[in-house]
């Protein structure tokens, strides 16, 4: 489109026949001329701005290839960035704003499930048991329909809280509530129906000396960069790369196969030898010593080190950069990258030493492929592939991961989905059916549901045609939050530096703690004896006192010197020597060499083996004895 515009002789030839027209029309089509003219200008300049198909296309005639290259590169990283900040900045305001989250996991129980467990534990005639044990085991089983554990907290500025709980069938079993206080590293819980009392477990100063340093980090990483500077560290780096590999070529039109389909992509190569990947690594290094945004995080936030030390680390680094020998100019990598019509970068191929990395995406129609593998020797070493169909949003397909071991073996684990979409982008809830397909293991066939504010994972266990019953995984997330710390003071305060442990009767009397856990054991489906009797052993184990405990010393009758042998060593030492029929005895019980002399010394050719037996021997011991 450019090129007529700017070509003068077709523009000339556009315009000469208002000569012979009269004068006072004449001066209309003039004017007609030059308003169509300035919109033919105009209308090419709104294309080129309004389409990146238009732009990529122009850019790629007229540029040089270094420019063409830099503009793409620089495009990409630019939208790349904006993406990057955005995000960023989401995650700031919820941060700001708090969040509010729950997680829930479920399982249902199937009526093959309750036989298969019954006939497992109890045997095939579990109904016709009368202790009271069986009878409680067969109650506790066929009453299981559902169960579920799950949590819901509040995060907003370093703060948590929230409450955790476990159901049976509807029925709650235990009610935690929980508080974390991030900055200070304390963490409170409580159960209602035990105590009103928090347990608060101070671990700040234990924390402070594994975290020394990072504190900033964990707690509030927006304070030391804003969204704006991320995104600048993103353009700013990628133009580095622009800045410093100018010496490319561009291949307008070159075909790519990508799994299955063919795709024709713009490709830029660029060269690179031991003095460029030199200069690279210096403009990197020059660049991060005088950033104030890395500088600040490693010196100021992390602490790691010192801003002397900062300089002289990365001095250091260039130091040895300039000091190698970089006077080798043959090629040492190469890096294609592939563009499509509309300018987006869709794939990168890297090669080294007989070394390659690939990365690639096309689109074939409806068919989306995705490609990236691991190369040695021209032989993969790792693939994965993504083969994905779309119909009206929906996408069905697979991705394969493809381990190789040698040219025609290999090992494969896919992931299969039907009907995959995107409901809820922010969030990341989405529909599909997903199967995972595993050497050797019956497929495992996942569901992801959403209505849009929450997301469900849901696995029905099914293995040789036995229906086990199913779990669901169940999340969802609010863009607010409503904190509550609770105060130390009162709460029950226990720490690693205290002098001595608390008892927990100091915090839950013991008969508290037995009534409720007889309850949960009621709800469950024990018998009230078997529950009364779980409860007093576990009461046991839970209210134990050591300290308390006199234990029985044992004083030893054995008479250490009449025990110990009188063995002449100098003949012991010369004549040791290890086998087998000392350590582990012959038929007869004996040892095979040595004798106990008259006067009591032993005159041994001892021989042994590893299998510790020796002292089982009976004439050792009757000798002993003797």
């Amino acid at each position: 489109m450019s090129e007529n515009i700017n070509n003068n002789e077709n523009f000339d030839n556009a315009v000469s026949g208002v000569e012979v027209v009269p004068k006072k029309k004449g001066k209309k089509i003039a004017l007609i001329s030059g308003i169509t003219a300035v919109a033919l200008v105009g209308g090419g300049a709104a294309a080129y701005n309004l389409s990146d198909y238009v732009k990529n296309q122009v850019n790629l005639r007229v540029m040089k290839p270094a420019n063409y290259y830099a503009w793409v590169t620089e495009e990409n990283s630019k939208e790349f960035a904006a993406k990057a900040r955005e995000n960023y900045a989401k995650a700031y305001d919820k941060a700001q704003n708090g969040q509010s989250a729950s997680v829930t996991l479920s399982y249902k129980a199937s009526e093959e499930f309750k036989d298969y467990a019954l006939n497992e534990i109890l045997g095939e005639q579990y109904n016709e048991y009368d202790d009271e044990e069986s009878k409680s085991i067969v109650k506790i089983i066929t009453n299981l329909d559902e169960f579920s554990i799950g949590c819901k907290a509040d995060v907003k500025d370093n703060l948590i809280s929230g409450n955790a709980f476990a159901k049976l069938n509807g029925e709650t079993l235990v009610n935690s509530d929980m508080a974390f206080d991030m900055e200070n590293f304390d963490y409170f819980l409580r159960v209602p129906e035990l105590t009103e009392q928090w347990l608060c477990m101070a671990m700040g100063e234990s924390m402070s000396d594994y975290l020394i340093g990072t504190e900033s980090l964990m707690k509030n990483p927006y304070e030391y960069i804003s969204p704006e500077q991320l995104e600048d560290l993103i353009i700013r780096y990628t133009n580095i790369w622009n800045e410093t590999v100018s010496d490319v070529e561009v291949e307008k039109k070159e075909t790519l196969d990508i799994c299955d389909i063919t795709v024709e992509y713009t490709v830029v190569s660029a060269e690179l030898n031991e003095a460029k990947l030199a200069e690279l690594f210096t403009n990197y290094l020059n660049e991060i010593r005088n950033d104030e945004v890395i500088k600040n995080i490693v010196v100021n936030e992390i602490g790691e080190y010192t801003e002397e030390e900062y300089y002289e680390e990365i001095d250091d680094m260039l130091n040895e950069i300039a000091e190698e020998d970089t006077s080798n100019n043959d090629k040492t990598a190469t890096v294609n990258t592939y563009i499509d019509p509309n300018g987006d970068i869709r794939g990168i191929r890297f090669t080294a030493n007989d070394e390659e990395v690939f990365i690639g995406l096309g689109k074939d129609g409806d068919n989306v492929r995705g490609e990236m593998y691991f190369a040695d020797e021209n032989e993969k070493d790792f693939s994965i592939e993504l083969y994905a169909d779309e119909t009206d949003g929906k996408y069905n397909g697979n991705i394969d991961f493809t381990e190789y071991y040698s040219c025609d073996e290999s090992e494969t684990v896919s992931i299969e989905f039907t009907d995959y979409e995107v409901v809820n982008e922010d969030k990341g809830y989405v529909n599909a059916n997903v199967t995972f397909i595993i050497p050797d293991v019956d497929p495992i066939a996942v569901d992801f549901s959403t209505d849009g504010s929450s997301q469900d994972i849901s696995y029905n266990i099914n293995f040789d045609g036995t229906d086990y019953g199913t779990v669901t995984l169940s999340l969802s997330a609010d863009d607010s939050a409503e904190v509550s710390i609770p105060s130390k003071d009162g709460a029950f305060v226990i720490s690693p530096y205290m002098d001595s442990e608390p008892a927990l009767e100091d915090y839950i009397p013991q008969e508290n703690m037995k009534n409720f856990i007889y309850d949960i054991l009621i709800k469950i489906g024990f018998s009230e004896e078997l529950a009364q009797d779980g409860a007093d052993d576990m009461m046991e184990e839970m209210y134990y006192d050591y300290d308390d405990n006199d234990w029985e010393t044992y004083d030893s009758d054995i008479d250490w010197d009449d025990f110990a042998a009188d063995f002449d060593y100098d003949d012991f030492d010369e004549d040791f020597s290890v086998d087998s029929d000392v350590w582990n005895p012959n038929e007869e019980g004996m040892f095979s060499t040595g004798e106990i002399t008259d006067d009591g010394e032993a005159d041994i050719d001892v021989e042994l083996d590893d299998s510790n037996e020796w002292f089982r021997n009976e004439q050792y011991q009757e000798t002993n004895n003797a």
